[in-house]
């Protein structure tokens, strides 16, 4: 049944008292006077699924949310940890041995780390693009492609901090020397204090590498890409990495002490 066919029936029963003494003539007056009856009207709202009853939410249940995808990507490397410890250790040797090296001798390689630069602002770049370095005399015999530079030459001899003595010459144009101090006590002392500030640096390059590795190795373990297990073992892995770079420093410190304090 439809709505309107509802609709028509409800009005056909509530008019039916105003009708009733002309086609009910049984029908007592009384009957007629009734008190009126108030229409029900029926609309679509009335049956519209928004008046359904709704079915009650369960007050304790919980909303989960969705999990964070994980980040299954492996970070640790132990391999690549040992080979920045590796170069931090070979870095700091080298440098060592520069220092160790310039105590008393006369020799071009002194001057290998000497970078001029010829104005502000601009980098400087390795004495070898500005001139050619030699030895004459027991004096290091700088010559300068272009005499100009001799000035910036010089101010990058005493930058580098080694008690060198550069002097230009004025009777040979473009041509500098450098004299080399010879040994003495407090010339080693201050030495032997660079090489150990330049071990105590690398030490702490070694630590930065390992913390570095040891927050890779966290990720991993979190996103269940080791094992306890596993995480254990990478953990002993680490700690005989460090230990036998850093053994490696100490060597380096101690053989620079020997040297030196001769």
């Amino acid at each position: 049944m439809t709505l309107t066919m509802v609709t028509r029936r409800m009005q056909y029963i509530v008019n039916v008292p105003r009708y009733a003494p002309r086609f009910l003539p049984n029908i007592p007056a009384f009957a007629t006077k009734a008190a009126p009856f108030s229409p029900i009207i029926l609309t679509s709202r009335t049956f519209s699924a928004t008046h359904m009853p709704q079915k009650k939410k369960n007050k304790g249940a919980v909303n989960e949310k969705m999990a964070e995808p994980m980040d299954a990507t492996p970070q640790l490397d132990l391999n690549g940890t040992s080979s920045e410890m590796e170069s931090v250790v070979a870095r700091c040797s080298e440098h060592v041995r520069t220092l160790v090296g310039s105590l008393g001798r006369v020799d071009a390689a002194l001057l290998d780390d000497v970078r001029v630069s010829t104005g502000k602002g601009i980098k400087p770049i390795p004495l070898h693009n500005f001139a050619t370095v030699g030895v004459r005399d027991n004096v290091l015999v700088i010559t300068a492609y272009e005499p100009e530079t001799l000035k910036h030459i010089e101010k990058a001899i005493y930058a580098v901090g080694k008690d060198l003595a550069p002097q230009i010459m004025h009777d040979e144009e473009g041509v500098m020397i450098v004299h080399v101090p010879k040994p003495t006590g407090e010339t080693r002392k201050i030495l032997l204090q660079k090489c150990i500030k330049e071990c105590d640096h690398a030490k702490t390059m070694l630590r930065n590498v390992r913390q570095s590795a040891q927050k890779h190795m966290k990720h991993d373990s979190d996103n269940k890409i080791l094992s306890k297990n596993e995480a254990q073992k990478e953990s002993k892995k680490l700690e005989e990495i460090t230990k036998k770079h850093t053994a490696l420093l100490e060597q380096v410190a101690a053989e620079s002490h020997k040297r030196l304090s001769l």
